[in-house]
């Protein structure tokens, strides 16, 4: 796809976006925003649904975290044909956060918002408090916990839609507060099991 000046409006960055997050790219797309979306093996605008062709522009690019070199290569080629992201969300595994975060923040504009998403142990009761992390130190920056709903011995874990949801719940928050936790997380005890 093809990125000119002409058609870049607000660029925000969706690192992981074609899994649970797909519902946060086809509608960021839907309000007219230029998502670039980098994942291993990043689809065409079909899997985005009816928001892969609507209002904004798609920008699929092929990156993987785990290769921390190229993956610097593919944000800072991306942000080169949008501009600087004022946006971003991101679905990095632990292990890969210390560098996928560094070149993220090479590629963000001043004051841009990052959102970041934290798997259920970010909230379990032996868990240090989750804290931004320091790459993204001039960002403003959102952790969102994704929970689990139902009740009793009826728990389940959340689903892509519910996900994608309450990521976009916390993008468009008004004010950055604590942690936006998605479901719930309490009693850890009813949390579901794999």
């Amino acid at each position: 796809m093809s990125v000119t000046e002409s058609t870049v409006r607000s660029p925000v960055l969706v690192v992981g976006g074609t899994g649970m997050l797909a519902g946060v790219v086809g509608a960021l797309v839907e309000e007219g925003l230029t998502t670039v979306v980098v994942s291993r093996r990043p689809p065409g605008p079909a899997a985005f649904g009816r928001h892969g062709a609507a209002g904004g522009l798609l920008v699929p690019v092929s990156g993987d975290y785990t290769e921390p070199v190229r993956f610097t290569e593919v944000l800072r080629d991306a942000a080169a044909r949008t501009g600087p992201f004022g946006q971003a969300v991101l679905w990095v595994h632990a292990e890969g956060r210390p560098h996928a975060y560094a070149a993220v923040a090479d590629t963000l504009a001043d004051d841009a918002l990052v959102v970041e998403v934290l798997g259920s142990r970010a909230a379990a009761p032996t868990a240090p408090a989750p804290r931004p992390p320091e790459a993204l130190s001039r960002t403003r920056h959102r952790g969102v916990v994704l929970g689990f709903t139902g009740h009793g011995p009826n728990t389940r874990w959340l689903d892509h839609g519910e996900i994608s949801a309450g990521v976009l719940a916390a993008l468009r928050a008004p004010k950055d507060r604590g942690l936006h936790v998605i479901g719930r997380v309490r009693p850890w005890e009813d949390r579901p099991w794999p």
